[in-house]
């Protein structure tokens, strides 16, 4: 079977009202760490921590965090937000937390505002600007089912 484009008929379909944001707006928000993983840059000698954060609402944002790259100040930056998450989630070894698995399940609060445009005249999109301890653990209202 193949597919053109132009034989497209949507004369039969209502109109949906647009996807909604599935994403963690500007606030503090208690997040669960849902998928945490060490990632290869383009670069291929920078690395960083890649991790997913989901409130009860399902709802989702995610941090990197430079653990290997040729500007040290990155780096420094890098280690030192790891390093605050790892506390306020109350990791069990924040100093050297070995295996990547133990962030995810972790509940943390995040403070989210908004980020500096990434060029100039762009959009700005919202950041996580600190960490604290979670008020409360986090039950994720995460649907891996895909309807089709």
């Amino acid at each position: 079977m193949s597919f053109n484009f132009k034989d497209l008929d949507l004369s039969d379909v209502s109109a949906d009202g647009g996807p909604v944001s599935n994403y963690i707006d500007v606030g503090k928000h208690n997040v669960k760490i849902i998928d945490a993983a060490v990632e290869q840059c383009a670069n291929p000698k920078h690395y960083r921590v890649r991790v997913n954060f989901a409130d009860e609402k399902g709802r989702t944002i995610r941090n990197d965090f430079n653990v290997v790259n040729k500007s040290a100040q990155a780096v420094e930056i890098g280690k030192a937000q790891l390093k605050s998450l790892l506390e306020q989630a109350k990791h069990p070894n924040p100093d050297n937390p070995e295996d990547i698995s133990t962030l995810k399940g972790l509940s943390v609060m995040i403070d989210v505002k908004m980020g500096k445009p990434r060029e100039i005249g762009g959009p700005s999109y919202p950041e996580i600007k600190s960490y604290e301890a979670a008020s409360k653990p986090v039950d994720t209202k995460i649907d891996d089912e895909i309807p089709f």
